[in-house]
């Protein structure tokens, strides 16, 4: 972790090209989170390339983007590289595209092999999409996320 002031643009130590948040990758998301106590943040607007029907996003790229949050949340908050191995997502509303969301994730258990991080994305307040899921710690010689 390169920044520890809560609001502060939050940076891995690697880029590995993620689809989610590296810098370096042209076809990526280029997600940039922020810090707030136990949660990380992300305010993103999904391109309207990324429709299922006109003017809302594809269930599969709110999908990723609850990954995502809840990726960083692991290594922002508790310092760990993690790879998904469970991920349930609850789909209350539409979410628009075109239109700045806010996501936010939390660790919310702890288990011998895994974390569950829960995770929203917002629009003005109002919950969009929830997801729950099961994170396992990865060792790995270069973080990257």
């Amino acid at each position: 972790m390169t920044q520890t002031n809560e609001d502060a643009a939050l940076s891995f130590p690697s880029d590995g090209g993620c689809f989610g948040c590296s810098a370096s990758n042209p076809a990526g998301l280029r997600l940039t989170f922020t810090r707030r106590g136990d949660s990380v943040r992300v305010r993103h607007t999904i391109a309207d390339h990324f429709h299922g029907a006109p003017g809302i996003a594809h269930g599969g790229i709110v999908a990723t983007l609850l990954d995502e949050v809840s990726c960083a949340a692991m290594f922002f908050v508790r310092g760990q590289m993690v790879v998904t191995g469970e991920l349930s997502v609850r789909y209350e509303r539409p979410c628009p595209v075109g239109r700045p969301l806010e996501l936010e994730a939390h660790v919310t258990r702890e288990h011998p092999r895994y974390l569950v991080v829960e995770a929203e994305v917002r629009d003005d307040g109002q919950v969009l999409a929830r997801s729950h899921g099961k994170f396992f710690p990865q060792a790995r010689a270069e973080a990257a996320p």
